[in-house]
């Protein structure tokens, strides 16, 4: 764990998850999560399909109302009673399939469901001053805010939804499978992007199976088999593939893929 400045001890979680637990129609998907995540650190979730990966996800950004266990933010209990309560808090999502909105402009995608308004007329011209300042903090001061967001790459498209996170504020944003729609190109300009947010404080869970990227990009790794916690808070550089592997599955990898005859 980071050590705050001065000496003073170590970094305080910006989020915490305590044994949280939820149910749908009397099937538990989680049974006991814990997470910590410390400002400015990419904290990196993994498990197989199934292990409870998207109804965390949901739990956190306020689509779920966890049954039992308890999230803290800034060391204070919270209960986040929807998505907008979630992004009041400071946390913002990014699924893997993005909500952007073709039909509309880089600018109008960003502030959506916040629009500037005076006496009801938008004011559009500082919305686009306002989308290209964010747009510059993540280094895509060449993606224009009147751009039609249904021409842009995927990889783009990300980018408008990031900058929709820093206009809320975001101190932490949950990235679910975000190379997934990426060549590798694409991914390597995610991870400087995810560097640059980092380096000002904020927060990122990256929601991932690609064992690959984890060395590249996380900081620590927390791991979820079949809704229960099988670590957290594991720092990425000590942690060999073979345990993540094992702390996913329940099987060393020589068992996972055994020699062929």
């Amino acid at each position: 764990m980071e050590a705050s400045p001065a000496g003073s001890g170590p970094a305080a979680p910006l989020l915490e998850v305590r044994h949280l637990s939820k149910s749908f129609a009397g099937v538990r998907a989680l049974k006991d999560v814990n997470l910590a995540v410390l400002p400015g650190e990419v904290h990196c979730v993994l498990g197989q399909n199934g292990a409870g990966k998207s109804t965390l996800i949901k739990a956190l950004s306020g689509v779920h109302r966890p049954d039992g266990g308890e999230i803290r933010w800034n060391g204070e209990p919270v209960e986040l009673s929807g998505p907008m309560a979630a992004l009041d808090l400071g946390i913002a999502t990014m699924y893997q399939e993005l909500d952007v909105v073709d039909g509309l402009n880089v600018a109008e995608n960003i502030f959506l469901g916040h629009e500037d308004a005076r006496a009801g007329v938008l004011r559009v011209k500082d919305a686009r001053r306002r989308a290209r300042a964010l747009l510059t903090r993540l280094g895509h001061a060449d993606l224009p805010p009147t751009a039609e967001v249904g021409s842009l790459s995927a990889a783009n498209k990300q980018i408008v939804s990031l900058a929709r996170a820093l206009s809320r504020n975001a101190r932490l944003i949950i990235m679910d499978e975000p190379s997934a729609i990426l060549d590798s190109g694409e991914v390597a300009n995610l991870f400087r992007v995810i560097r640059e947010l980092t380096a000002q404080d904020i927060a990122v869970v990256y929601i991932s199976h690609r064992l690959e990227e984890i060395r590249q990009i996380g900081s620590s790794i927390s791991v979820i088999k079949d809704g229960y916690s099988t670590a957290s808070s594991l720092p990425v550089a000590a942690t060999t593939r073979e345990e993540l592997v094992r702390l996913m599955t329940g099987r060393d990898v020589a068992n996972v893929f055994p020699a062929r005859a």
